[in-house]
Parts: C-alpha cells; sequence; structure tokens
C-alpha cells in the first residue's frame, strides 16, 4: 500500500484531470454553438443584404423607367414646341401685314376722331350761341315817295345779302321796314310792311333764302335814319334795314 501523500497526490491528479476533461468538453460545446450562431447570423445577413439588393436593383429598374419615359417627353415636347414655333413664324409672316394695315387704319380713324370731336366742339359752341348774335353786315334799301316795289338798285343790293346767306346755314337775316314822317301815321306803317313783304318775297321766291332764316317787321316812321325836315334826309328813311345776324 502507499503513503498517504501518495494517495493525496493521486487524488489531486484526478481532480484535475476531471476539471480540465470538464473544461474541454465545455470548450468544445461553446465552440459548437458559436459556430452555429455565426452560421444563423450569417445566414440573416446574407438574406437581409439579398433583399436589399432586390430592392435597390428593383428602385434602379423603375428610375431607369422614369428617365426613359422623361427622355421621351422631353423629345415629345421639343418636336411639338418646335412646331409651334414654326406655325408661329408662319402665322407672324401672314399677321404682320394685317398688324400694319390696322395699326395705319387706326391712326387714320384716331385722325378722323379728333376731327370730328373739335367739328363737335365747334358745333357745341356753335349750339351754345344759337341765341347769341352778333351783327355781320347792314345794307339799306331804299324806296321812292308812297311806294313800296323795288328798283334794280335795291336788287342788287340784296343779291349780295343772298350770297352773304348763303354761304352759312348759320346766318339769319332781321328786315326792318320804315318810311318818313309824310302822311298818316298808321297809313306809314301799313306802307313799311309792304316794303317789307316786297323784301322777303323778292329774296325768298327769287334768291331762294330759306324763310325760316328771314325775320321781319314794319316799323313806320319810328327809327328816322336822318331828319324828315330836308328832302334828303326823308330819302333815307324811306327804307327797310337789311341786318345779317351770326353766332357770336
Amino acid at each position: 500500500m502507499g503513503s498517504p501523500k501518495t494517495k493525496e497526490l493521486a487524488m489531486a491528479l484526478t481532480r484535475s484531470a476531471s476539471v480540465i476533461a470538464a473544461s474541454i468538453a465545455l470548450v468544445l460545446l461553446c465552440s459548437c454553438a458559436t459556430k452555429k450562431y455565426v452560421r444563423q447570423e450569417v445566414a440573416t445577413t446574407q438574406a437581409q443584404l439579398s433583399t436589399r439588393i432586390d430592392e435597390e436593383a428593383a428602385r434602379r429598374t423603375e428610375l431607369a423607367n422614369q428617365v426613359g419615359e422623361l427622355t421621351a417627353l422631353n423629345k415629345k415636347n421639343t418636336a411639338r414646341i418646335e412646331q409651334v414655333q414654326g406655325n408661329l413664324d408662319s402665322t407672324a409672316k401672314t399677321i404682320e401685314p394685317k398688324i400694319d394695315e390696322a395699326r395705319n387704319a387706326g391712326v387714320a380713324a384716331g385722325k378722323e376722331a379728333d376731327a370730328a370731336m373739335n367739328e363737335a366742339k365747334g358745333n357745341a359752341a356753335a349750339f351754345a350761341n344759337r341765341n347769341n348774335f352778333q351783327v355781320l353786315a347792314t345794307q339799306d334799301v331804299y324806296f321812292k315817295v308812297n311806294r313800296a316795289d323795288l328798283d334794280d338798285e335795291a336788287k342788287g343790293r340784296l343779291g349780295e345779302v343772298a350770297k352773304v346767306l348763303s354761304g352759312n346755314n348759320n346766318l339769319v337775316v332781321e328786315l326792318q321796314g320804315y318810311t318818313d314822317n309824310s302822311g298818316d301815321a298808321a297809313y306809314n306803317l301799313q306802307l313799311s310792311d309792304r316794303r317789307v313783304e316786297n323784301v322777303v318775297r323778292y329774296l325768298v321766291g327769287d334768291l331762294k333764302v330759306d324763310l325760316r332764316r328771314v325775320a321781319r317787321l314794319g316799323l313806320g316812321e319810328s327809327n328816322p335814319a336822318d331828319d324828315n325836315k330836308t328832302r334828303e334826309g326823308r330819302a333815307k328813311n324811306r327804307r327797310v334795314t337789311v341786318t345779317v345776324l351770326g353766332p357770336k
């Protein structure tokens, strides 16, 4: 039989061998578990990467398709723009002469409008002054004693008056008949009326003056032009005073 120390050494060696064996077994067990875990993680990572690669490939394919569509649309728009530009150029060549013609017509219309406006202003001014007359000319027609007929000299003077009236439709004529103070005042008033009527008949009937433009009145022996005490004065009083009036 061995000594006690020998037995203790043998027992210690046995325990150590058991511990070493257990450690090796544990290491081997852990190593197997780690390899399995690593393989699982690698497989999972590879699957995820494969999925991401597929998704990226699909995204790039979609982008490529979109780029192709945009390129085709851009070409189509470019062709359309070129077509529209060509149409505009062709239309411009056709329209430009018409635009110039319309512009010229507009200028002419503007000038006509200005002329019409000026004429309208002139007419408005004339209308405003239609009852505000000024004397433009005065002519006396003389008569013999107790006579109302017109001699050649009287007709000549009335012809001059008619010429003035024919040049402007806005003019009117005013006739005032007179006598000298010889004879009865009532008779003289009638005589002045006959003298005025004969002047009106000659102006309207022979010289074609519009009757509406003639105002007349016999005033008898009133308003003498000269002294009735002299022969020459009475001759000047036997008259029809013809006054041509126009708007101011």
